[in-house]
């Protein structure tokens, strides 16, 4: 079995966590850095600013509105009060469970590793959300969650078929912490699949350690059952740089399956052309289009939305742009909802 398999030495210096470590955080010195003017911009947001080295290198110096930028940079447009915009826009709040869960569909359950990321997306749906221990503002990247605590859980329900490991970004947690929880659901005999959201792979390439690369892949050549798949969080072309695109490739020869959602945003995606590249340049990849989401309708993201009218008519576009299986599902979630609405 896979608890026998890997002796993962684990290292504080590791790249990944330098990079975290030297982000920047301080929206006048990421103005500075990018040579441009700081008037419409939060110097003080509620929701604090994580930059890594490796996106801001991706940001077009001097270009105000540049697509990467957007979605980073803190505004003041963020304290703007919009009816229908709230802090629990998809009706987690108050449903998380003890050990770490949130059951929102049938046969599937969402394990929120941790609140700490990598980068903070402005959109970010889960910004307000409250976990048990863990201040609404904590970068830490430790882990919220007991494998043990979590597995007992599942064994006593046996519908449970797939995990979503979520957060946060689960990515966040150390080799040994995802080795130990990935071993541990696997010992479950009803998981089927576990899948993992993350957004690391795209802003922090050198995350993908040999050691994580070879964990997956002898997961997925040894696991009794459990398959592993990636969904990968990216919304924009120029997200995918040589060394993005390497550790795409490097999930791929593990053995993974990739997919991808994005996140509909104006100003930065709600284009044709941006679009057009995004999904044929991940196809190219090996990945699939899984979900074009509309925005969750958090508080402090009112200025990101897109009519989902012209979201209707961008799917119909790529339609006649793109094969169809490189045309995502249009998707809004809803609370309460037994899954997903297709507004396509």
């Amino acid at each position: 079995m896979l608890k026998a398999f890997v002796n993962i030495v684990e290292n504080p210096s590791y790249l990944w966590k330098k990079i975290i470590a030297e982000a920047v955080r301080d929206p006048a010195e990421l103005c500075r850095h990018l040579d441009i003017p700081n008037e419409n911009v939060d110097l003080n947001p509620d929701f604090p600013m994580i930059v890594p080295e490796p996106f801001l290198q991706r940001i077009k110096p001097a270009d105000p509105l540049d697509p990467l930028l957007l979605q980073v940079l803190p505004r003041k447009a963020e304290s703007a009060v919009r009816p229908g915009f709230t802090t629990d826009p998809v009706g987690e709040n108050g449903n998380l469970s003890p050990e770490g869960t949130l059951s929102k569909y049938h046969g599937r359950s969402l394990i929120v590793t941790g609140k700490a990321c990598s980068i903070h997306c402005r959109f970010c749906f889960r910004r307000h959300l409250s976990i048990p221990g863990i201040d609404k503002n904590s970068i830490a990247a430790g882990c919220c969650i007991n494998p043990e605590t979590i597995a007992a859980q599942f064994e006593a329900d046996p519908t449970i078929h797939e995990i979503i490991l979520s957060g946060g970004d689960p990515l966040m947690l150390s080799d040994r912490q995802l080795q130990d929880l990935i071993l541990r659901l696997d010992q479950v005999p009803s998981i089927q699949r576990i899948r993992i959201h993350t957004r690391m792979p795209i802003i922090i390439p050198q995350r993908l350690t040999g050691n994580l690369l070879s964990f997956l892949g002898n997961n997925k050549r040894y696991s009794k059952a459990a398959k592993i798949i990636i969904v990968l969080h990216v919304n924009h072309p120029n997200e995918l740089d040589s060394r993005v695109s390497q550790s795409i490739e490097e999930l791929i020869d593990s053995g993974c399956i990739l997919l991808s959602q994005t996140v509909l945003l104006r100003q930065v995606n709600d284009s044709l052309p941006a679009l057009v590249e995004l999904f044929e340049r991940l196809i190219n990849l090996g990945v699939m289009p899984y979900y074009l989401h509309q925005l969750d309708r958090v508080a402090g993201a009112a200025h990101f939305e897109v009519p989902s009218e012209k979201g209707c008519d961008l799917i119909t576009k790529l339609r006649t742009r793109l094969p169809g299986y490189a045309v995502p599902r249009y998707v809004r979630e809803i609370s309460g909802e037994p899954g997903k609405v297709v507004l396509m």
